[in-house]
């Protein structure tokens, strides 16, 4: 028999079907056939049969990997001891060209400062290779774990290379010069040691070489640092060495080194002007080490460390190459952490996985494609036009260092090998053979690449050692396959890390072995684990069809029940403008038709009409938008437009872009509009069944979206009943626009940055409440880069809110996003005040301000969600479910949670840190928890949670329109769009 059986999956015990753990197929007895079929290990195997006696069918993708019902869980954090003699020192840098004028170059910085040490007498040479390993040079200042010889406070100032007679001159005229130095110890509120870790100082009844003498003093020429003072017997020291960059795991190692090498242990390193390190400069030392130390075994790219043996090439499921490498990339970073609420704080080590891609086509296989490179090509000059619009101003990657570079120019007339570098008197293909030992495969061929270098200056790379930067929009899609990682393959992770940095357990190029224990910096042996809870699917209602907990992942399938039970008599009729792309006009009234029929079915406030208003044709870019715009300057609208717009970007890309440009003209003239890409499915041609159900889905997407946008709340979410009503719900996000390469300046510039402030009114609970949403949105352009200073935005934005609604708020919480850990004291200090004016002054809008009632319960709470912290489970074989939520961690400041908001079931959940930066004490009954995880099941673009809360989530997603407005959405018509989600 065929069909679909029973057994531990979808299928009988013999049968095929949908066999257990998501494996199986369908159809089929007895064992017979294959399919596209597989055991409960999933897979995607051909065998012989299909859907008949005996077939297969196709396999899944194995079980999942989330945890069922978790109580504990290990997270991807090891805390470190900082051993009792810890100690680094700050010197302050300054840099100047022959004219006086500060050089700003940190490389340049940092090349003056190692020629102006390393070439000078103040260092030994035995030492220099050990110096190197303990010195951190960041630009303005640099980092280390001892005293250098010579820069002692007394002889500072002191030039390194030039401004003085004595000191090395540069080759142009520099100044580099240590100005001052400053002792620290660790931050007096770390936590204490635990007992019997291996960094606590031991201690001794005599010094390592003996019983002191108390009248004789050590020979100086033999000892660099002073023995302990001669009237104590009593010596503590860490284990490790003060003169070298080593740590050993017993007294005997440490003893046996000091006495071959004649170096001392350390004892500490303390006088009056030596004094504990606040939080910044503490950490800064201990990831600047740990930095280095990753540097000594793995390749650095960007803010990551890569396991060179660790390559990958994906392929397609015919065994194509995707044409990328995928490396993994390790992303580690300390942090000050508690273990509960009155815990210690503690320095802690969070260890994360991820994933950098680079293709395996270099630009010299994308200009010649199937040309012969060994004969330099002849390119017409329609050819190179075309390339150069295709590659200029786009960002590059080498192949050799990983480093990118934005393109400013194509040579079509040289190559590597006819090209000098000026003042070298060698070509580009002897240099990359004698400077970088990289022998050019192809150094006659043509072009070579101009990139941006130092202070606006052009380099010349062969093109096939660079790569683009940029992958297809296809390739994107296909990342959470090819570029993520497992609960176990994270797990795994920290242990490798553990050994390149522990000493003894793995040796290290350079001088030493671990460098951070022999800084001071040891970590434990313990993974933590903490207790963790599942948080229960709030109540969710979508006119009158409450979603079930078993379909709280994804309740989009329900919604085609819902009714809302309006007559179309008493509906809004919308006048829908149809704009079609020239080559859709004859699907345009049959797509029209199965959009309005989803719309019409919920039987909301608003429904389309039979026909549309009327249809504008458009082509691709300028023909898109130039139709709109003659349409809507020479016709008189009719109120209740909305705009449908039938798109196919040419070339099949992912994106039109005409898209932003028809946004923000209509988002100027306050028209609610939608866009429906025929790229991404062609519905004007259902081929199959699997094609019109993929259809469906979108346009069924797209009918929520056009009554979200209308204001119509598609779907109701319960929130705690001790939050005091009316409350207001108010998303911050700033949008920043990455840099692009200027032709016409000729540097990398960014566009200004754009925030978002949303404005939502909660007035009663209940899902009868209020058929429609009260939220008022505004933008705002801000400098590039800025993120704070939103206090008088925010101020603006709720106090005309509050006014249009003519309403008084009890309660309000703010949820603000792109906030780091060190700027949460700053943005909160500054734009909690002007919240609470906005509150106090409510009054409708043209009416004096009203400043005389009680004061409104405020929360205001820092949403994290570009974190590493991660949670597994006991074993760290799964990742945890959907709504777990975590506070055993906490910051060194405020309390804070996790909650999980989505878990992805191949891959390792990403958890959000919701940290409270203010909560009056009105709210303290209302659980801030059990708040954010109901709105994050309150955001009408996805039938399903998200990670952040939807105030946060509809505040990003209009910066980001905004952002890529021309006018940064300056004129966006806030009045028009009161009371609608028109950027969805």
């Amino acid at each position: 028999m065929s069909g679909r059986g029973r057994s531990t999956g979808r299928g009988g015990y013999n049968d095929g079907g949908r066999g257990g753990g998501r494996g199986g197929g369908r159809g089929g007895n007895n064992n017979q056939g294959g399919g596209r079929g597989g055991g409960n290990q999933g897979g995607r195997g051909r065998g012989s049969g299909g859907r008949s006696d005996g077939g297969g069918g196709r396999g899944g993708r194995g079980p999942s990997l989330i945890a069922n019902n978790p109580k504990q869980a290990t997270v991807n954090l090891i805390f470190a001891s900082v051993s009792e003699k810890f100690h680094f020192f700050l010197y302050g840098v300054a840099c100047v060209d022959k004219a006086g004028k500060s050089v700003d170059s940190n490389i340049r910085r940092k090349e003056l400062f190692w020629k102006g040490l390393m070439d000078s007498d103040i260092l030994k040479n035995e030492d220099k290779d050990d110096w190197r390993r303990s010195i951190f040079f960041e630009g303005s200042y640099l980092l280390s774990s001892r005293q250098i010889p010579g820069l002692e406070a007394k002889n500072l100032p002191l030039s390194l290379v030039g401004g003085s007679m004595e000191a090395m001159a540069s080759d142009n005229g520099d100044c580099l010069t240590i100005e001052t130095v400053q002792p620290y110890t660790a931050p007096k509120e770390l936590g204490s040691l635990p007992k019997g870790a291996t960094s606590a100082p031991v201690k001794v009844t005599a010094s390592p070489w003996g019983a002191p003498k108390k009248k004789k003093a050590p020979t100086p020429a033999k000892k660099t640092v002073p023995p302990p003072a001669a009237d104590s017997l009593d010596v503590e020291f860490d284990l490790r060495c003060s003169m070298c960059t080593k740590a050993f795991c017993t007294q005997d190692g440490l003893m046996s080194h000091c006495k071959t090498t004649n170096h001392t242990p350390q004892y500490g390193n303390q006088d009056a002007t030596t004094k504990p390190a606040n939080r910044e400069v503490f950490l800064t030392f201990c990831n600047a080490a740990l930095s280095r130390a990753l540097g000594e075994r793995m390749k650095r790219w960007g803010r990551d460390y890569i396991d060179p043996d660790s390559i990958s090439e994906p392929k397609d499921y015919k065994g194509n190459s995707l044409g990328v490498n995928v490396f993994r990339a390790f992303k580690c970073e300390f942090g000050l952490h508690r273990k509960g609420m009155n815990g210690p704080l503690q320095l802690g080590l969070t260890v994360d996985l991820g994933a950098k891609l680079m293709r395996t086509t270099t630009l010299l296989d994308a200009i010649y494609k199937d040309k012969d490179r060994n004969r330099s090509a002849i390119f017409s000059p329609q050819e190179q036009n075309a390339l150069k619009r295709s590659w200029v101003g786009e960002v590059v990657i080498c192949t050799y260092d990983r480093k990118c570079y934005s393109v400013v120019d194509v040579l079509f007339d040289k190559s590597p090998a006819s090209l000098p570098i000026e003042g070298l008197n060698m070509s580009h293909a002897e240099y990359f053979e004698k400077r970088k030992n990289i022998k050019l495969k192809y150094p006659n061929a043509k072009p070579i690449i101009g990139v941006m270098g130092r202070n606006k200056s052009t380099i010349y790379l062969p093109a096939e050692v660079v790569c683009g930067n940029e992958l297809e929009p296809s390739l994107k899609m296909m990342l959470p396959m090819i570029a993520s990682f497992t609960p176990e393959e994270r797990h795994l992770a920290m242990d490798k890390i553990k050994r390149f940095i522990v000493p003894g357990a793995q040796k290290t190029k350079g001088v030493g072995g671990g460098l951070l224990p022999a800084l001071g910096i040891q970590l434990q042996d313990e993974r933590l684990v903490v207790p963790v809870s599942v948080l229960p699917l709030p109540m969710i209602v979508a006119a009158g069809v409450q979603v079930p907990a078993n379909r709280g992942g994804m309740w989009a399938p329900l919604m085609s029940t819902a009714n809302f039970k309006v007559t179309p008599g008493k509906a809004v009729e919308l006048k829908v403008i149809l704009i079609v792309h020239q080559s859709l006009e004859r699907a345009a009234n049959e797509v029209y038709g199965r959009i309005r029929g989803m719309v019409n079915t919920f039987n909301s406030t608003y429904r389309f009409g039979d026909k549309p208003y009327a249809i504008v044709k458009a082509g691709d870019n300028e023909r898109h938008w130039g139709a709109v715009r003659t349409y809507f300057d020479g016709s008189k609208m009719p109120a209740n437009v909305f705009v449908i717009d039938l798109t196919k970007p040419a070339r099949r890309a992912a994106l039109d872009p005409a898209y932003s440009v028809v946004k923000q003209m209509l988002g100027n003239s306050g028209f609610l509009s939608q866009f429906v890409n025929f790229n991404t499915c062609d519905h004007s041609y259902l081929r199959d069944d699997r094609a019109e159900k993929k259809s469906n889905t979108i346009l069924s997407g797209v009918a929520r979206q056009v009554l979200s946008k209308c204001g119509v709340r598609v779907w109701w979410v319960n929130i705690p009943r001790t939050l005091p009503l009316p409350a207001v719900f108010v998303g911050v996000d700033v949008f920043h626009a990455p840099r692009k390469y200027d032709p016409i300046t000729k540097q990398k510039a960014a566009k200004a940055s754009v925030a978002a402030i949303i404005v939502q009114l909660v007035r009663a609970t209940g899902p009868n409440s209020s058929s429609t949403v009260e939220i008022y949105s505004k933008t705002f352009k801000r400098a590039v880069g800025q993120e704070m200073d939103l206090g008088e935005p925010l101020k603006e934005s709720i106090g005309t809110a509050i006014k249009y609604w003519k309403v008084a708020p009890k309660s309000c919480v703010v949820w603000r996003d792109g906030v780091g850990d060190n700027m949460i004291k700053d943005v909160a200090k500054q734009e909690i005040p002007s919240v609470r004016s906005a509150l106090q002054n409510n009054g409708t809008v043209g009416t004096a301000s009203q400043n005389n009632g009680p004061q409104v319960a405020l929360a205001y709470v820092v949403c994290q969600k570009r974190i590493a912290t991660k949670f597994l489970s006991a074993d760290g074989k799964l990742g945890m479910p959907a709504g777990t939520f975590v506070s055993a961690i906490q910051g060194p400041d405020y309390p804070l949670f996790y909650i999980n908001g989505t878990s992805p079931p191949y891959s390792t959940p990403k958890p959000v840190r919701f940290v409270i930066a203010q909560r009056d004490a009105s709210l303290n009954s209302t659980s801030m928890s059990e708040l954010a995880w109901a709105l994050c099941h309150d955001y009408p673009n996805w039938t399903g949670p998200i990670k952040l809360p939807g105030p946060v989530q509809l505040a990003h997603k209009l910066a980001e329109l905004a952002g890529n407005f021309a006018d940064n959405g300056e004129n966006i018509d806030d009045k028009a769009y009161l009371n609608k989600i028109y950027f969805l």
